[in-house]
């Protein structure tokens, strides 16, 4: 989507360019996005894993990998939690990640994620989620997913109020 923002940018903002009289117009070359996502993206960059409802509904039962809720604490008590997740909204998500170990479990009561522990983030419908997972693979998590139907989803399909 990044990648849409910037390209959509460079056509809005060579269509408004106005040239000195004195410079003579030039023909400017837009690289297809095909080629623009080769060229940002190696095979050595981290991959954003998206995941759907019937990976979360088992994670209750699989205690190794945490689940990050992105939601602000008011969304939360309107709408209810997804079991086994801990809420830490997107404003501060990059910053409890770099705590240290004892703040982290101290707060969340659960142990910090170490850089290979799978980090599964949600919100409401998926896009605040997405933001968290990449803010954390720039922290140098590796095994991080997006649950992107997120809380609207599990909502759907636990019968639960939107």
């Amino acid at each position: 989507m990044l990648l849409r923002n910037c390209i959509m940018a460079l056509r809005v903002t060579s269509s408004k360019v106005t040239l000195h009289p004195a410079v003579k117009p030039q023909r400017l070359t837009l690289i297809p996005a095909r080629n623009l996502q080769q060229r940002f993206y190696s095979s050595q960059s981290p991959v954003i894993g998206i995941v759907d409802y019937d990976v979360v509904k088992k994670l209750p039962s699989e205690p190794q990998k945490l689940l990050i809720d992105v939601r602000e604490p008011d969304e939360l008590k309107e709408t209810g939690q997804i079991p086994s997740s801990i809420n830490i909204p997107l404003d501060v998500v990059s910053q409890e990640l770099s705590t240290s170990d004892s703040a982290f479990k101290s707060k969340y009561g659960r142990e910090k994620p170490k850089p290979d522990t799978e980090i599964i983030f949600h919100c409401k419908i998926g896009k605040r989620s997405l933001k968290a997972a990449e803010a954390a693979t720039a922290l140098g998590f590796k095994k991080v997913s997006n649950y992107e139907g997120s809380w609207l989803d599990w909502a759907k399909r636990e019968g639960l109020p939107k």
